[in-house]
Formats: structure tokens, sequence, C-alpha cells
């Protein structure tokens, strides 16, 4: 047997384990005339080097969302380039080979896909998620399509699926203290933006941040934006295998929701931001808002908001499930027009993301009763 190539992985998060994994060349099947190896995509990058294999398709196995698959890419569409999984933005080609995860995607904006079988797969995402697309938004180009080569195994045979070989659920030992959740009104309401500026306003305060994203689609930028804005923890769904939350059940996303919880403990915040993706009638995260135990343990929510009247009506609706909404803030605030129109019709407090959002941090810091640290604060 020739000599193992082994693979450089990120280190996954503590306390999970995953299993190890490098390619051996004549265990590439039909990979095996090709000099390079396939790209490891950010999706993966939880995993550990080891050994594996790449097999074809075991008789009547059935694709899963976190399953492992080496695909060659066939045709150019909109993903013109992945994410690797040392968090490089490469350019990709008709021919070359990807590590990526069978996953689901939901966004109004871009792509909805499932995983359905191993025909007409595309790139779900640059962050190396694959599935079949079932429909997306006119605006955006057709998907880069993608062909499958084979599954990775470990070196027992056996599909390797980032969620089973991943997730270990736990929980935290107490609730979490002044945990904020940013959610919208839909996609690109800007969410993450607000978030991030938010971490950023709140953090120049004095106080410890810790930031989450709950739900969504991998993806490493927003990890990387609530890094920079000095968040002194940073976790989300796919630290733990998820490719994505869409299609979870309840009682998953309960037990993602705990364990995340408990992962960010060590960070002794004295605030959590936590992004849930999409908006407010999106299925996950209408679970999420209409579960009583997460109502509890939030302090408040942060609503982003396109305009003035989706607002209106995602904070009644907020409301009316029994949340506390500290500010709206999101693309609605760069108009002051749509500003104004919301002012007219609702007396919930209106904080601009734009700039360095030192309003939108004071309105959340005031409604939580924090007062400003003089020192500090320390990433």
């Amino acid at each position: 047997m020739s000599p193992a190539l082994t693979i450089n992985a990120i280190p996954p998060v503590p306390g999970i384990a995953f299993p190890t994994l490098s390619f051996h060349r004549d265990r590439l099947t039909n990979l095996a005339a090709e000099p390079a190896l396939p790209r490891w995509s950010w999706a993966c990058r939880i995993m550990e080097p080891g050994t594996t294999q790449i097999v074809s398709q075991p008789l009547g196995y059935v694709p899963a969302a976190g399953d492992l698959a080496v695909v060659e890419v066939e045709e150019m569409g909109f993903h013109e380039r992945i994410t690797t999984q040392d968090n490089l933005r490469l350019r990709i080609y008709p021919g070359d080979r990807i590590v990526g995860v069978f996953g689901n995607r939901y966004a109004t904006d871009a792509y909805e896909g499932e995983v359905d079988g191993l025909h007409e797969l595309s790139l779900l995402t640059a962050g190396g998620m694959i599935g079949t697309v079932r429909s997306r938004h006119r605006s955006v180009k057709r998907p880069t399509r993608v062909k499958f080569l084979g599954f990775v195994a470990d070196s027992n045979g056996e599909v390797v699926n980032l969620k089973t070989a991943g997730f270990q659920k736990a929980a935290p030992t107490q609730a979490p203290r002044n945990l904020v959740a940013v959610v919208g009104t839909g996609m690109n309401a800007g969410k993450t933006t607000s978030c991030v500026k938010l971490i950023k306003a709140i953090s120049q305060q004095g106080h410890r941040v810790a930031a989450c994203k709950l739900t969504g689609s991998v993806s490493n930028r927003d990890q990387d934006e609530m890094r920079s804005a000095s968040a002194v923890q940073v976790l989300d769904f796919s630290d733990y295998g998820f490719p994505s939350t869409y299609l979870c059940g309840k009682d998953e996303l309960m037990d993602l929701f705990g364990t995340m919880m408990a992962g960010l403990e060590p960070a002794n915040a004295d605030v959590t931001v936590m992004e849930i993706a999409d908006g407010i009638l999106q299925r996950e995260t209408a679970m999420l808002l209409e579960d009583e135990s997460i109502r509890q343990q939030l302090s408040g929510v942060v609503l982003a908001a396109d305009n003035a009247l989706s607002a209106r009506y995602a904070v009644s609706r907020l409301e009316s499930l029994g949340h506390r909404v500290l500010a709206v803030t999101g693309v609605l605030t760069s108009s002051p027009l749509c500003m104004r129109e919301f002012a007219e019709i609702s007396g919930t407090p209106v904080a601009s993301s734009a700039g360095d959002a030192i309003m939108l941090g004071e309105t959340v810091t005031a409604a939580l009763e924090l007062r400003r640290n003089t020192a500090a604060n320390v990433a």
C-alpha cells in the first residue's frame, strides 16, 4: 500500500470527537490517475487527520444530510469559488474535485435545495454544501453543477456523516446571562451586520460579548465577522457537524441550542448575541421563537427589518409570542423615510446598524440595564 497522504485540518471544537482521516492514493478508485487530491471545503474543517477511503455508493444506500462525498465540478454557475477548510477562498474550474457535505438549504434570495439522491447535484453554498436545487430566486444564476464520485468512508468502509460523528449533546450548567437573539423579517434584512455592530458596540463599552449563529447554512463569513468585532468566543451550528439546520426536527434544534449554550459557558460573557437565520416565518426560526423555554432564556430580541411594514408585523408577531423586542434595526435604518414611517406606527426603539452603531449598543445595554465597564474588553 502506498504511503498515506495526511489532510491538514483546523482543530475541532474542544470536547467534540471526530473520526481521523487521510487519503491513500490507491483507494481513490477512479481518482487515482489524477495528480491532485480533492480540495476539502470549509464545511469539512472539523475533521482531524487520519485514515479514510473513497467508496462508491453502497448497495441501497441513500445519502443523508451530513454525509461527506467527493464531487467533480461539471458546469460552472453561480458559485465560482469555494472556501477551503483552512478558510481560503479559491476559484474552481470544471474538472476540479471537492470534498463536500450533503445538506439542505433554505434561502429565499438564493436557492432552496434538499438532499435527494445522487443526481442533479449542485453546490448550494461556497462552504461546500451539496444537494439538489428545488427553486431559485430569479436574480440568481443557475447553480454550479457537480457530479458524484464517491462517499468519504472511514477505515471500516462506513460512510462518514458529520452530524453523527461530531454532535455530542450537552447541557449548560445554568441559564445564559443576557442572551440577546437577533432575528429578521427575511433574508438580507441585515441580521449579520446588526449582530456584528452590536457585538462591537457592546464590547467597546467594556463588556465581554460571546456570539453564536444557531441556524442557517454553512459559511465562514458569519464567524469571521463576529470574531473581527471582538467577540470573546464564537460558535455556530457547523462547529457541531451540521451543514445546515433546514429541515431539522424540533428536538434536534433544541438539543443544538442547549449544546451551543454549554459550549459558550467557558467564555463567561456578560452578553451573548445569538443570530437566528432567515425570517421569523421560516420553519426552524418559527419553531424556536414559539418555544416557551427559548423565550424564558432570552433577555430580549433585536429585529433586523427591511421596511416599515414588515417591521411592524414582525414586532407584533414577536410580542404576541411573549418576546421583548429591544430594538428595530437593519436595512430599514438606511432610509430616514422608512424609519419615520415605522416611528409613526410603533413605539419600539429604532437604532441604526450603520457606522459604529453606538446607538444600537446603548439601546440594548440600557434595556438590559448593563452599566458601562471602565475596563476595556479584552478579546
